[in-house]
């Protein structure tokens, strides 16, 4: 009998140790096997996630209980998985041309405005803001941070990395990896910057922690991150865990910023269902009959495979939503795989491949994800060829995209050791600085601003955060075909909601908070 570690994921409101108790239980009824099944991970820290050793058959079986919500292979031992930033390098930058430290994030002009103030690739005025996150903590799950980079210093030069054990009286145990508060990739830097930088980024006077995410560092870290079954649980139990801010007489707020993501690499399609019918055989064999059912790009060859698409983890999509449980508001980069995402329900949402390594309903977004949390799309530097803005080309859209923001060429801080063209940061030539492109970039766009509005409102919800960034958005901004299943025209929006980010506290054109 060959057993893996499964994460078993149970629905909303279901007794977890009942559950647990007939698990290990030396006999089963129904889907439970007939067996006691060892706990590989007891997850103390989460109250829908339990990892136990099964068989494929087993866990096949067990995902017909109607208390259990997903059964998957632990991310990281599943060899058809990718987990990766959501981000590439573009060295034509179209708003600021060069690496050079003159150049600042274009998102802080822009989304300071009602309308479009460029006049192509120039723009007029400065970024006037009154708030700065004071009193908000802004979390970046990623690649790690180089945390004594000097953007994230404060008006009297003292560091807002705060250098937390994230295994200091967690529940689950553990031991911090070693290196954590480094980065040998840049990209985690990159999105730190750009929510909380003294220079490039919104909230210039928030605390930033950093998770580096095991799977995300860079290539040449001696280190290791904290475990896909971890990174969600100890940020969970520290929010829990603050105590009230005197200052305002509510905890801190906690804002996550999440870009990355998963993906499922394959060969060969079985079987594709789109809209209700299912198509095998030569329906589906080439590359322009694929796209017809919104299977775009297929691309991205790696380890052996050759295809690849979204796919959503349905633990790491449970922890997603104990977090937002527990009050913390989580911002994900929606994807840079040209899909739609699809809400429950949406005409899309059931589209289906049964592929050579796993099935998978392809216009569900990736993991992580939740309807409840910020998803966020790329808007483009350069402007439709009818006078609108745009997303990206490569920008993940449709419904379940919340908000679009600037993404691409966005220029930030990075760590000294990166994978991207870079050049001197401007106030110390010793650390670098660089531009990227990606769902990335607009992410921390809106985790930044969020992070603004909560310091006015520090008590806020979940939903009313996200329905604050909805309502305030800009409507039309955005060029749209107006259909929902032109899946190659890539700058379609497939039915999202037309919301350009708008910030309007500190914009030029409306009052400001304090004067």
């Amino acid at each position: 009998m060959s057993e893996k570690e499964y994460i078993v994921s149970l629905n909303k409101g279901v007794d977890y140790e009942a559950f647990n108790q007939e698990m290990i239980a030396t006999t089963g009824a129904g889907a439970i096997p007939s067996r006691s099944a060892t706990v590989a991970n007891a997850r103390p820290a989460s109250q829908r996630n339990t990892h136990y050793m099964l068989t494929d058959e087993e866990a096949e079986t067990l995902r017909s209980d109607p208390r259990v919500y997903g059964v998957t292979l632990r991310p990281d031992l599943d060899p058809s998985l990718e987990i990766g930033i959501r981000a590439v390098q573009n060295s034509d930058f179209t708003k600021t041309t060069l690496d050079r430290g003159e150049f600042v994030n274009w998102g802080l002009r822009r989304v300071n405005e009602a309308t479009n103030p460029y006049d192509g690739l120039t723009v007029t005025g400065g970024y006037n803001y009154t708030l700065d996150g004071t009193g908000v903590d802004v979390v970046i799950q990623d690649s790690g941070i180089q945390a004594d980079h000097p953007e994230f210093q404060d008006a009297n030069g003292v560091t807002r990395v705060q250098q937390l054990d994230w295994y200091n009286g967690f529940s689950g145990g553990g031991t911090m990896p070693a290196g954590h508060y480094t980065d040998y990739d840049g990209h985690g830097t990159h999105c730190a910057g750009i929510t909380a930088g003294k220079t490039y980024g919104w909230a210039k006077n928030a605390k930033i922690y950093a998770v580096k995410v095991a799977g995300l560092q860079g290539v040449d870290d001696p280190n290791s991150g904290i475990p896909i079954s971890d990174c969600f649980d100890v940020i969970k139990e520290w929010h829990q865990n603050k105590p009230v801010d005197p200052a305002t007489g509510y905890k801190r707020p906690t804002v996550v910023n999440m870009s990355w993501g998963y993906n499922r690499f394959y060969n060969s399609v079985i079987n594709l269902t789109h809209r209700g019918t299912l198509y095998t055989g030569t329906d589906i064999d080439s590359t322009s009959e694929r796209l017809a059912f919104g299977l775009v790009p297929l691309s991205g060859a790696a380890g052996g495979f050759n295809f690849k698409t979204n796919v959503r983890i349905t633990s790491v999509d449970t922890d997603i939503e104990e977090l937002i449980d527990a009050g913390v508001h989580v911002i994900i980069a929606a994807g840079n795989n040209y899909h739609k995402i699809d809400i429950t329900g949406g005409v899309d949402y059931d589209n289906f491949i049964a592929a050579d390594t796993g099935s998978v309903q392809y216009h569900r977004g990736s993991s992580p994800y939740s309807e409840r949390a910020l998803n966020v799309g790329n808007i483009d530097s350069a402007e439709h060829t009818g006078g609108l803005e745009q997303k990206t080309e490569s920008s993940e859209t449709g419904p379940g995209v919340d908000v679009f923001a600037p993404g691409t060429d966005i220029m930030s801080a990075t760590s000294n050791v990166n994978k991207f063209t870079d050049g001197p940061y401007p106030l110390d030539e010793t650390f670098r600085i660089c531009n990227i492109t990606g769902t990335s970039m607009a992410a921390p766009q809106v985790a930044g601003m969020i992070t603004l509005w909560l310091q006015l409102n520090p008590n806020a919800t979940v939903a009313e955060a996200k329905a604050f960034i909805q309502n305030s958005a800009k409507a039309d901004q955005l060029y749209s075909t107006g259909l929902d299943n032109d899946y190659s025209e890539y700058r379609s929006l497939l039915g999202s909601g037309n919301r350009y980010l708008f910030n309007k506290f500190n914009s030029s054109t409306k009052l400001r908070i304090g004067g």
